[in-house]
């Protein structure tokens, strides 16, 4: 596969994502009924990959580029865009099961493992940021928006 082949193919895929995204988000219902609602915030994000993918199809089949013969290696970065396909698929299907603080500790310390190299790999820093990150979230949505995070089976 060359570069341009690759590029044409990663901007139709983020471009289906954003627009399943868009459409998904379509039925979430209204929480309280003064706000922007639940759905603004994953539809803004879904309309933005979905202008992201159509900027680089567009600039990629309009700027002239030549076609690179060259093969890409299955490399690293590949494993690692896969992977984090995969443990994000994991978090959303663990994430009403489980609980917020649960899923997204263990899915923060496990994609931050799978980013790193040996050379950075600090295991008790990603421990701590898995752990903080969610907590400080939870409580940002429980005290300060007052609209509670799934809790899950722990209760918490």
């Amino acid at each position: 596969m060359t570069n341009k082949t690759r590029d044409i193919l990663c901007s139709i895929i983020v471009l289906a994502f954003g627009a399943a995204m868009i459409y998904f988000v379509k039925d979430v219902r209204r929480v309280i009924r003064s706000d922007v609602g639940s759905a603004f915030v994953p539809t803004l994000i879904g309309w933005c990959i979905v202008v992201t993918g159509a900027s680089k199809l567009l600039y990629t089949l309009f700027t002239g580029l030549k076609e690179e013969n060259k093969k890409i290696v299955f490399d690293q970065d590949f494993l690692g865009g896969v992977g984090t396909i995969v443990l994000m698929f994991l978090y959303m299907l663990a994430f009403e099961p489980v609980g917020f603080i649960v899923a997204s500790a263990v899915y923060l310390f496990l994609q931050m493992l799978l980013l790193s190299d040996k050379t950075n790999r600090k295991i008790l820093l990603f421990a701590l940021v898995a752990v903080i990150l969610p907590v400080a979230v939870d409580a940002l949505f429980v005290f300060v928006i007052k609209m509670p995070l799934p809790v899950g089976v722990f209760g918490f």
